[in-house]
Protein backbone atom coordinates (compact mmCIF):
# COMPACT_ATOMS: atom_id res chain seq x y z
CA UNK A 1 0.00 0.00 0.00
CA UNK A 2 1.39 3.39 -0.57
CA UNK A 3 0.21 6.69 0.83
CA UNK A 4 -1.66 9.39 -1.02
CA UNK A 5 0.27 12.61 -2.33
CA UNK A 6 3.90 13.11 -3.42
CA UNK A 7 7.19 12.26 -1.44
CA UNK A 8 7.17 11.02 2.39
CA UNK A 9 4.10 12.03 4.58
CA UNK A 10 4.06 11.91 7.90
CA UNK A 11 2.51 10.03 9.94
CA UNK A 12 0.87 9.06 13.64
CA UNK A 13 2.14 5.74 15.01
CA UNK A 14 -0.95 4.68 17.41
CA UNK A 15 -0.55 0.88 20.21
CA UNK A 16 -2.60 -0.44 22.98
CA UNK A 17 -3.04 -3.07 25.06
CA UNK A 18 -5.92 -3.40 27.22
CA UNK A 19 -4.67 -4.64 31.12
CA UNK A 20 -1.56 -3.93 32.71
CA UNK A 21 -0.30 -7.62 32.54
CA UNK A 22 -0.33 -7.63 29.06
CA UNK A 23 2.05 -4.70 28.94
CA UNK A 24 4.51 -6.13 31.66
CA UNK A 25 4.22 -9.32 29.80
CA UNK A 26 6.86 -7.36 27.21
CA UNK A 27 5.00 -8.65 24.05
CA UNK A 28 2.10 -7.21 22.40
CA UNK A 29 3.12 -3.28 22.74
CA UNK A 30 6.44 -3.99 21.06
CA UNK A 31 4.99 -6.00 18.46
CA UNK A 32 2.07 -3.33 17.08
CA UNK A 33 5.01 -0.79 17.33
CA UNK A 34 7.30 -2.73 15.40
CA UNK A 35 4.88 -3.88 12.70
CA UNK A 36 3.78 -0.17 11.94
CA UNK A 37 7.32 0.81 11.80
CA UNK A 38 8.15 -1.88 9.10
CA UNK A 39 5.10 -0.83 7.49
CA UNK A 40 5.72 3.04 7.51
CA UNK A 41 9.25 2.80 6.44
CA UNK A 42 8.20 -0.20 3.34
CA UNK A 43 5.68 3.00 2.34
CA UNK A 44 7.88 5.93 2.68
CA UNK A 45 6.19 7.38 5.69
CA UNK A 46 7.73 9.60 8.46
CA UNK A 47 6.14 9.12 12.16
CA UNK A 48 5.66 12.41 13.68
CA UNK A 49 4.55 10.89 16.84
CA UNK A 50 3.77 7.80 18.65
CA UNK A 51 1.15 7.00 21.41
CA UNK A 52 0.12 4.59 23.77
CA UNK A 53 -2.38 3.37 26.10
CA UNK A 54 -2.84 0.41 28.33
CA UNK A 55 -6.56 1.13 28.50
CA UNK A 56 -9.44 -0.55 27.64
CA UNK A 57 -11.27 0.26 24.50
CA UNK A 58 -14.66 -0.35 25.62
CA UNK A 59 -15.23 3.31 26.98
CA UNK A 60 -14.23 6.75 25.63
CA UNK A 61 -11.23 8.64 27.22
CA UNK A 62 -8.27 6.95 27.14
CA UNK A 63 -5.26 8.87 28.13
CA UNK A 64 -2.79 8.61 24.82
CA UNK A 65 -6.02 7.90 22.62
CA UNK A 66 -6.61 11.68 23.87
CA UNK A 67 -2.87 12.87 23.18
CA UNK A 68 -3.33 11.40 19.82
CA UNK A 69 -6.21 13.26 18.93
CA UNK A 70 -4.90 16.87 20.35
CA UNK A 71 -1.44 15.84 18.19
CA UNK A 72 -4.12 15.22 14.75
CA UNK A 73 -6.13 18.70 15.24
CA UNK A 74 -2.99 20.86 16.16
CA UNK A 75 -0.92 19.60 13.06
CA UNK A 76 -3.14 19.28 10.26
CA UNK A 77 -0.36 18.47 7.60
CA UNK A 78 -0.10 15.20 9.82
CA UNK A 79 -2.91 13.26 7.88
CA UNK A 80 -2.01 9.30 8.45
CA UNK A 81 -3.03 7.23 11.47
CA UNK A 82 -1.29 3.45 11.29
CA UNK A 83 -2.80 1.05 13.78
CA UNK A 84 -2.61 -2.42 14.06
CA UNK A 85 -6.06 -3.60 13.50
CA UNK A 86 -9.74 -2.12 14.16
CA UNK A 87 -10.10 -3.61 17.62
CA UNK A 88 -6.38 -1.41 18.90
CA UNK A 89 -8.31 1.80 17.51
CA UNK A 90 -11.48 1.70 18.98
CA UNK A 91 -14.41 -0.54 20.48
CA UNK A 92 -17.05 1.78 20.82
CA UNK A 93 -19.28 4.16 18.39
CA UNK A 94 -18.06 7.25 19.90
CA UNK A 95 -14.18 6.98 19.04
CA UNK A 96 -15.45 5.87 15.67
CA UNK A 97 -17.53 8.88 14.70
CA UNK A 98 -14.79 11.09 16.04
CA UNK A 99 -11.64 9.93 14.15
CA UNK A 100 -14.65 9.72 11.45
CA UNK A 101 -14.97 13.41 12.05
CA UNK A 102 -11.15 14.45 11.99
CA UNK A 103 -10.77 12.91 7.65
CA UNK A 104 -7.73 11.69 8.02
CA UNK A 105 -6.54 8.24 6.42
CA UNK A 106 -6.38 5.54 8.72
CA UNK A 107 -4.57 2.36 7.83
CA UNK A 108 -5.51 -0.78 9.76
CA UNK A 109 -2.17 -2.56 8.76
CA UNK A 110 -3.04 -6.05 9.59
CA UNK A 111 -6.52 -5.73 7.70
CA UNK A 112 -4.68 -4.79 4.75
CA UNK A 113 -7.27 -1.73 5.26
CA UNK A 114 -7.16 2.14 4.77
CA UNK A 115 -10.09 4.05 5.55
CA UNK A 116 -10.29 7.28 3.53
CA UNK A 117 -13.02 9.71 2.33
CA UNK A 118 -12.57 7.69 -0.61
CA UNK A 119 -13.54 4.67 0.65
CA UNK A 120 -16.42 3.15 -0.88
CA UNK A 121 -19.82 2.70 0.86
CA UNK A 122 -19.24 -0.66 1.02
CA UNK A 123 -15.75 -0.51 2.41
CA UNK A 124 -17.31 1.82 5.10
CA UNK A 125 -20.17 -0.46 5.67
CA UNK A 126 -17.53 -3.40 5.76
CA UNK A 127 -15.66 -1.26 8.24
CA UNK A 128 -18.39 -0.39 10.58
CA UNK A 129 -19.40 -4.07 10.43
CA UNK A 130 -15.83 -4.67 12.33
CA UNK A 131 -16.99 -1.79 15.15
CA UNK A 132 -19.96 -3.21 15.99
CA UNK A 133 -18.34 -6.51 15.94
CA UNK A 134 -15.75 -5.60 18.32
CA UNK A 135 -18.09 -3.77 20.38
CA UNK A 136 -20.34 -6.74 20.67
CA UNK A 137 -17.08 -9.15 22.34
CA UNK A 138 -16.42 -6.39 24.57
CA UNK A 139 -19.92 -6.10 25.76
CA UNK A 140 -20.10 -9.74 25.80
CA UNK A 141 -16.80 -10.16 27.85
CA UNK A 142 -18.17 -7.36 30.36
CA UNK A 143 -21.14 -9.56 30.44
CA UNK A 144 -19.83 -12.59 31.54
CA UNK A 145 -17.68 -10.97 33.92
CA UNK A 146 -20.02 -9.19 35.54
CA UNK A 147 -21.91 -13.09 36.17
CA UNK A 148 -18.45 -14.52 36.99
CA UNK A 149 -17.84 -11.99 39.75
CA UNK A 150 -21.39 -12.08 41.26
CA UNK A 151 -20.89 -16.12 41.59
CA UNK A 152 -17.60 -15.10 43.19
CA UNK A 153 -19.58 -13.14 45.67
CA UNK A 154 -22.70 -15.56 46.00
CA UNK A 155 -19.70 -18.32 47.13
CA UNK A 156 -18.17 -15.50 49.92
CA UNK A 157 -15.34 -14.52 47.94
CA UNK A 158 -14.59 -10.83 46.94
CA UNK A 159 -14.29 -10.82 43.38
CA UNK A 160 -12.68 -7.34 42.85
CA UNK A 161 -9.92 -5.08 44.39
CA UNK A 162 -9.57 -5.51 47.95
CA UNK A 163 -11.39 -3.17 50.36
CA UNK A 164 -9.05 -0.71 52.16
CA UNK A 165 -7.02 -3.29 55.16
CA UNK A 166 -6.82 -5.83 52.92
CA UNK A 167 -5.18 -7.10 49.99
CA UNK A 168 -5.33 -9.91 47.10
CA UNK A 169 -3.50 -12.66 47.28
CA UNK A 170 -3.27 -16.14 45.35
CA UNK A 171 -4.08 -18.90 47.71
CA UNK A 172 -2.84 -22.49 47.53
CA UNK A 173 -5.15 -23.74 45.98
CA UNK A 174 -5.01 -21.52 43.01
CA UNK A 175 -7.56 -19.13 44.10
CA UNK A 176 -7.66 -15.28 44.34
CA UNK A 177 -8.83 -14.66 47.62
CA UNK A 178 -8.59 -11.51 50.22
CA UNK A 179 -6.54 -11.47 53.21
CA UNK A 180 -6.22 -8.95 56.30
CA UNK A 181 -2.86 -6.22 55.47
CA UNK A 182 -0.53 -7.18 58.42
CA UNK A 183 -0.07 -3.59 59.01
CA UNK A 184 -3.27 -1.68 57.82
CA UNK A 185 -6.29 -3.91 59.02
CA UNK A 186 -5.25 -3.42 62.54
CA UNK A 187 -5.67 0.46 62.13
CA UNK A 188 -9.10 0.03 60.17
CA UNK A 189 -10.03 -2.22 63.71
CA UNK A 190 -8.78 1.19 65.26
CA UNK A 191 -11.17 3.19 63.50
CA UNK A 192 -14.34 1.62 64.42
CA UNK A 193 -13.25 1.06 67.84
CA UNK A 194 -12.48 5.16 68.22
CA UNK A 195 -15.69 5.72 66.65
CA UNK A 196 -17.93 3.50 68.88
CA UNK A 197 -16.97 4.84 71.72
CA UNK A 198 -18.76 7.98 71.24
CA UNK A 199 -16.15 10.82 72.01
CA UNK A 200 -14.58 11.64 68.49
CA UNK A 201 -16.83 13.00 65.32
CA UNK A 202 -15.39 12.24 62.15
CA UNK A 203 -13.00 15.25 61.79
CA UNK A 204 -11.30 14.63 65.11
CA UNK A 205 -10.73 10.63 63.86
CA UNK A 206 -9.68 11.71 60.53
CA UNK A 207 -7.12 13.21 62.56
CA UNK A 208 -6.32 10.38 64.49
CA UNK A 209 -5.92 8.22 61.69
CA UNK A 210 -3.38 10.46 60.29
CA UNK A 211 -1.12 10.81 63.25
CA UNK A 212 -1.51 6.48 63.45
CA UNK A 213 0.34 6.73 59.79
CA UNK A 214 -3.26 6.00 57.27
CA UNK A 215 -2.75 6.85 53.96
CA UNK A 216 -4.63 6.51 50.85
CA UNK A 217 -3.93 3.35 49.27
CA UNK A 218 -3.01 5.72 45.85
CA UNK A 219 -2.38 8.92 46.30
CA UNK A 220 0.02 7.77 49.21
CA UNK A 221 -1.38 11.35 51.26
CA UNK A 222 -2.98 11.51 54.19
CA UNK A 223 -6.31 9.53 54.34
CA UNK A 224 -9.50 12.00 53.47
CA UNK A 225 -12.13 12.28 55.75
CA UNK A 226 -14.03 10.69 53.23
CA UNK A 227 -12.45 7.70 52.76
CA UNK A 228 -13.03 7.17 56.24
CA UNK A 229 -16.45 7.33 55.91
CA UNK A 230 -16.85 4.99 53.47
CA UNK A 231 -14.11 2.72 55.54
CA UNK A 232 -16.95 3.00 58.42
CA UNK A 233 -19.87 1.96 56.42
CA UNK A 234 -18.64 -0.59 55.03
CA UNK A 235 -20.16 -4.58 56.26
CA UNK A 236 -17.05 -6.04 54.55
CA UNK A 237 -15.02 -5.55 57.75
CA UNK A 238 -17.76 -7.16 59.54
CA UNK A 239 -17.55 -10.31 57.32
CA UNK A 240 -20.22 -9.48 54.97
CA UNK A 241 -20.41 -8.90 50.89
CA UNK A 242 -22.61 -6.62 49.54
CA UNK A 243 -22.52 -7.21 46.09
CA UNK A 244 -25.17 -5.65 43.81
CA UNK A 245 -28.39 -5.62 45.58
CA UNK A 246 -27.54 -9.25 47.45
CA UNK A 247 -26.07 -9.72 50.35
CA UNK A 248 -23.72 -12.95 51.05
CA UNK A 249 -21.74 -13.95 54.31
CA UNK A 250 -17.89 -13.48 53.67
CA UNK A 251 -15.19 -16.38 54.35
CA UNK A 252 -12.47 -14.29 55.03
CA UNK A 253 -11.27 -12.87 57.77
CA UNK A 254 -13.43 -9.64 59.35
CA UNK A 255 -11.54 -7.25 61.36
CA UNK A 256 -14.66 -5.85 63.53
CA UNK A 257 -17.68 -8.08 65.15
CA UNK A 258 -21.24 -7.41 63.50
CA UNK A 259 -22.39 -5.84 66.91
CA UNK A 260 -19.26 -3.40 66.63
CA UNK A 261 -20.18 -2.78 62.95
CA UNK A 262 -24.24 -2.34 64.20
CA UNK A 263 -22.90 0.61 67.11
CA UNK A 264 -20.71 2.51 64.14
CA UNK A 265 -23.83 2.74 62.18
CA UNK A 266 -26.13 3.83 65.06
CA UNK A 267 -23.81 6.35 65.66
CA UNK A 268 -23.41 7.65 62.07
CA UNK A 269 -27.02 7.72 61.35
CA UNK A 270 -27.89 9.52 64.95
CA UNK A 271 -25.45 12.20 63.73
CA UNK A 272 -26.50 12.55 60.15
CA UNK A 273 -30.30 13.14 61.30
CA UNK A 274 -29.63 15.31 64.48
CA UNK A 275 -26.44 16.89 63.96
CA UNK A 276 -25.98 16.52 67.78
CA UNK A 277 -22.76 15.07 68.70
CA UNK A 278 -22.75 11.83 70.07
CA UNK A 279 -20.71 11.52 73.92
CA UNK A 280 -21.89 8.54 75.69
CA UNK A 281 -20.66 8.03 79.06
CA UNK A 282 -17.09 5.92 78.93
CA UNK A 283 -16.16 2.93 81.08
CA UNK A 284 -12.52 1.42 81.46
CA UNK A 285 -13.23 -2.01 81.15
CA UNK A 286 -16.02 -2.27 78.76
CA UNK A 287 -16.10 -5.20 75.82
CA UNK A 288 -12.53 -6.79 77.72
CA UNK A 289 -14.57 -8.79 80.51
CA UNK A 290 -16.97 -12.13 80.31
CA UNK A 291 -19.30 -13.43 83.11
CA UNK A 292 -17.36 -16.71 84.02
CA UNK A 293 -20.68 -18.64 85.00
CA UNK A 294 -23.09 -18.29 81.16
CA UNK A 295 -20.22 -16.27 78.97
CA UNK A 296 -22.25 -13.05 78.80
CA UNK A 297 -20.14 -9.58 78.50
CA UNK A 298 -20.33 -7.85 81.79
CA UNK A 299 -21.28 -4.30 81.15
CA UNK A 300 -20.87 -1.16 83.26
CA UNK A 301 -23.44 1.26 84.64
CA UNK A 302 -23.13 4.59 87.49
CA UNK A 303 -25.03 4.06 91.04
CA UNK A 304 -25.68 7.14 92.83
CA UNK A 305 -24.36 9.53 90.10
CA UNK A 306 -20.81 8.33 91.13
CA UNK A 307 -19.85 4.60 91.63
CA UNK A 308 -19.12 2.62 88.55
CA UNK A 309 -20.39 -1.08 89.01
CA UNK A 310 -19.97 -4.48 86.89
CA UNK A 311 -22.49 -6.89 86.30
CA UNK A 312 -23.53 -9.44 83.63
CA UNK A 313 -25.92 -9.49 80.93
CA UNK A 314 -27.80 -11.91 82.20
CA UNK A 315 -28.81 -12.50 78.36
CA UNK A 316 -29.12 -16.07 79.02
CA UNK A 317 -30.98 -16.21 81.97
CA UNK A 318 -30.28 -14.80 85.57
CA UNK A 319 -27.34 -15.36 86.17
CA UNK A 320 -25.69 -15.50 90.32
CA UNK A 321 -22.64 -13.28 89.91
CA UNK A 322 -22.97 -10.52 92.18
CA UNK A 323 -22.14 -7.09 91.20
CA UNK A 324 -18.39 -5.87 91.32
CA UNK A 325 -16.70 -1.86 91.87
CA UNK A 326 -14.66 -0.82 89.41
CA UNK A 327 -11.93 -0.31 91.99
CA UNK A 328 -12.23 -3.67 92.74
CA UNK A 329 -11.45 -4.98 88.95
CA UNK A 330 -8.96 -2.09 88.73
CA UNK A 331 -6.85 -4.12 91.35
CA UNK A 332 -7.32 -7.51 90.02
CA UNK A 333 -5.88 -6.24 86.94
CA UNK A 334 -2.88 -4.31 88.05
CA UNK A 335 -2.26 -7.83 90.14
CA UNK A 336 -2.47 -9.78 86.93
CA UNK A 337 0.09 -7.39 85.00
CA UNK A 338 2.49 -7.76 88.00
CA UNK A 339 2.89 -11.25 86.64
CA UNK A 340 4.75 -9.25 84.06
CA UNK A 341 7.30 -7.11 86.26
CA UNK A 342 10.46 -8.22 85.15
CA UNK A 343 14.02 -5.49 85.94
CA UNK A 344 15.86 -3.99 83.91
CA UNK A 345 18.78 -6.53 84.16
CA UNK A 346 15.89 -9.62 83.06
CA UNK A 347 14.50 -7.92 80.49
CA UNK A 348 17.95 -6.81 78.91
CA UNK A 349 19.12 -10.78 78.95
CA UNK A 350 15.92 -11.79 77.39
CA UNK A 351 16.44 -9.01 75.11
CA UNK A 352 20.08 -10.05 73.90
CA UNK A 353 18.34 -13.75 73.94
CA UNK A 354 15.55 -12.82 71.63
CA UNK A 355 17.93 -10.78 69.04
CA UNK A 356 20.56 -13.50 68.94
CA UNK A 357 21.89 -14.28 65.24
CA UNK A 358 19.90 -10.82 63.52
CA UNK A 359 22.01 -9.58 60.97
CA UNK A 360 23.82 -6.36 61.02
CA UNK A 361 21.84 -4.63 58.26
CA UNK A 362 19.11 -2.06 59.37
CA UNK A 363 15.67 -3.88 59.82
CA UNK A 364 13.92 -1.15 57.87
CA UNK A 365 16.64 -1.36 54.84
CA UNK A 366 16.14 -5.51 55.05
CA UNK A 367 12.36 -4.75 55.03
CA UNK A 368 12.77 -2.00 52.18
CA UNK A 369 14.45 -4.89 49.82
CA UNK A 370 12.13 -7.63 50.78
CA UNK A 371 9.13 -5.11 50.02
CA UNK A 372 10.32 -4.73 46.52
CA UNK A 373 10.29 -8.60 45.53
CA UNK A 374 6.61 -8.21 46.22
CA UNK A 375 6.38 -9.33 48.91
CA UNK A 376 3.50 -8.71 51.06
CA UNK A 377 4.26 -9.40 55.21
CA UNK A 378 7.51 -7.86 56.33
CA UNK A 379 10.62 -9.88 55.48
CA UNK A 380 11.74 -12.12 58.32
CA UNK A 381 12.94 -10.05 61.85
CA UNK A 382 11.78 -6.80 60.04
CA UNK A 383 9.60 -6.48 63.38
CA UNK A 384 12.06 -7.59 66.13
CA UNK A 385 12.81 -4.16 67.11
CA UNK A 386 9.00 -3.26 67.93
CA UNK A 387 8.26 -6.48 69.14
CA UNK A 388 10.61 -5.65 72.11
CA UNK A 389 9.43 -2.53 72.83
CA UNK A 390 5.67 -4.25 72.63
CA UNK A 391 7.29 -6.54 75.26
CA UNK A 392 8.79 -3.49 77.19
CA UNK A 393 5.10 -2.31 77.64
CA UNK A 394 3.80 -4.70 79.14
CA UNK A 395 6.48 -5.58 81.72
CA UNK A 396 5.98 -2.20 83.08
CA UNK A 397 2.25 -2.18 82.69
CA UNK A 398 1.35 -2.81 86.57
CA UNK A 399 2.67 0.69 87.36
CA UNK A 400 0.91 2.77 85.24
CA UNK A 401 -2.78 1.48 84.57
CA UNK A 402 -4.64 3.41 87.87
CA UNK A 403 -3.25 6.63 85.74
CA UNK A 404 -4.17 6.20 82.59
CA UNK A 405 -7.25 7.50 81.18
CA UNK A 406 -10.10 5.35 80.60
CA UNK A 407 -9.42 4.65 76.93
CA UNK A 408 -5.96 4.22 77.40
CA UNK A 409 -6.33 1.26 80.27
CA UNK A 410 -9.19 -0.38 77.75
CA UNK A 411 -6.41 -0.23 74.90
CA UNK A 412 -3.56 -1.29 76.88
CA UNK A 413 -5.31 -4.03 78.14
CA UNK A 414 -6.49 -5.37 74.92
CA UNK A 415 -2.99 -5.12 73.58
CA UNK A 416 -1.64 -7.61 76.83
CA UNK A 417 -4.67 -9.84 77.58
CA UNK A 418 -7.14 -12.02 74.99
CA UNK A 419 -9.58 -13.29 77.50
CA UNK A 420 -11.13 -12.02 80.86
CA UNK A 421 -13.40 -13.41 82.79
CA UNK A 422 -15.20 -12.61 86.22
CA UNK A 423 -16.55 -15.54 88.36
CA UNK A 424 -17.46 -16.37 92.32
CA UNK A 425 -15.38 -12.53 92.60
CA UNK A 426 -12.61 -13.36 90.96
CA UNK A 427 -10.61 -12.62 87.59
CA UNK A 428 -9.30 -15.10 85.53
CA UNK A 429 -7.38 -14.28 82.47
CA UNK A 430 -5.53 -15.66 79.44
CA UNK A 431 -2.52 -13.45 78.18
CA UNK A 432 -1.42 -13.02 74.71
CA UNK A 433 1.01 -15.07 72.62
CA UNK A 434 4.00 -13.02 73.07
CA UNK A 435 3.14 -11.99 76.81
CA UNK A 436 2.15 -15.83 77.30
CA UNK A 437 5.88 -16.65 77.04
CA UNK A 438 6.88 -13.85 78.61
CA UNK A 439 5.27 -15.33 82.04
CA UNK A 440 6.74 -18.86 81.18
CA UNK A 441 10.20 -17.10 81.55
CA UNK A 442 10.18 -14.84 84.33
CA UNK A 443 8.79 -18.14 86.02
CA UNK A 444 12.05 -20.37 85.05
CA UNK A 445 14.45 -17.56 85.59
CA UNK A 446 13.54 -16.91 89.12
CA UNK A 447 12.97 -20.74 90.34
CA UNK A 448 16.75 -21.00 89.59
CA UNK A 449 16.77 -22.87 86.13
CA UNK A 450 19.73 -21.64 85.27
CA UNK A 451 21.01 -18.64 82.79
CA UNK A 452 21.38 -21.69 80.08
CA UNK A 453 17.92 -22.77 80.92
CA UNK A 454 16.34 -19.16 80.68
CA UNK A 455 17.44 -18.92 76.64
CA UNK A 456 15.04 -21.28 76.20
CA UNK A 457 11.93 -19.58 76.38
CA UNK A 458 13.47 -16.22 74.92
CA UNK A 459 14.42 -18.42 71.78
CA UNK A 460 10.57 -19.49 71.25
CA UNK A 461 9.82 -15.69 71.73
CA UNK A 462 12.98 -15.43 69.11
CA UNK A 463 11.53 -17.32 66.65
CA UNK A 464 7.56 -16.06 67.00
CA UNK A 465 8.67 -12.59 66.50
CA UNK A 466 11.06 -13.60 63.83
CA UNK A 467 8.02 -14.58 61.18
CA UNK A 468 4.86 -13.17 63.15
CA UNK A 469 1.80 -15.07 63.31
CA UNK A 470 -1.02 -12.47 61.57
CA UNK A 471 -2.46 -12.57 65.04
CA UNK A 472 1.10 -11.25 66.47
CA UNK A 473 1.61 -9.13 63.33
CA UNK A 474 -1.99 -7.38 64.15
CA UNK A 475 -1.20 -6.91 67.84
CA UNK A 476 2.32 -5.23 66.87
CA UNK A 477 0.48 -2.79 64.61
CA UNK A 478 -1.90 -2.47 66.73
CA UNK A 479 0.90 -1.18 69.22
CA UNK A 480 2.81 0.49 67.04
CA UNK A 481 -0.63 2.73 65.62
CA UNK A 482 -1.21 3.69 69.44
CA UNK A 483 2.26 4.88 70.45
CA UNK A 484 1.94 7.24 67.14
CA UNK A 485 -1.45 8.39 68.01
CA UNK A 486 -0.03 9.10 72.15
CA UNK A 487 3.34 10.54 70.90
CA UNK A 488 1.62 13.23 68.70
CA UNK A 489 -1.80 13.57 70.31
CA UNK A 490 -0.81 13.90 74.03
CA UNK A 491 -0.29 16.84 75.73
CA UNK A 492 1.14 18.12 79.12
CA UNK A 493 -0.39 16.05 82.13
CA UNK A 494 -1.53 13.77 79.31
CA UNK A 495 1.35 13.28 77.53
CA UNK A 496 3.40 12.70 81.36
CA UNK A 497 0.50 9.71 81.62
CA UNK A 498 1.09 7.88 78.41
CA UNK A 499 5.02 8.25 79.01
CA UNK A 500 4.41 5.66 81.62
CA UNK A 501 3.61 2.78 79.50
CA UNK A 502 5.04 3.88 75.85
CA UNK A 503 8.42 5.43 76.58
CA UNK A 504 11.63 3.81 77.71
CA UNK A 505 12.09 3.98 81.83
CA UNK A 506 13.16 1.29 85.00
CA UNK A 507 10.79 -0.90 85.86
CA UNK A 508 9.59 -1.06 89.40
Amino acid sequence: MKASGTGPCKAVLYARVSTRDQEKEGYSIPAQVKLLEDYAALNGLIIASSHVDVETARKAGRTAFGEMLRYLRRHPEVRILLVEKTDRLYRNIKDWAIIDDLGIEVHFVKENFILSDDCRSSEKFMHGIKVLMAKSYIDNLSEEATKGMAEKARQGLWPSIAPFGYANVIDPSGRKVVVVDPEIGPLVTLLYDWFASGRYTLTSITRKARLAGIKGRRSRNPIASATIYRILRNRFYAGVIEWGEAIHEGVHEPLISKALWDAVQDILDGRSSTNIRANPREFAFSGLIKCGHCGCAAVAEIKKERYIYYHCTGYRGKCPERYVREEVLEERFTAVLDRLRCTDAEFNLMQQAILAGQPAIDPDELDRRYRKKGHLFPAPGALMRNAIAYLDMGRRAHRSLASLPTEDKRQMLGLILSECFWANGELSVAFHRPFELLVAWLRQVRCGSGTDFAHRPSAALREMFQDPSPGVRRLIARYNAMVAVQADDGAGEAASIQDNWLLEGEAA
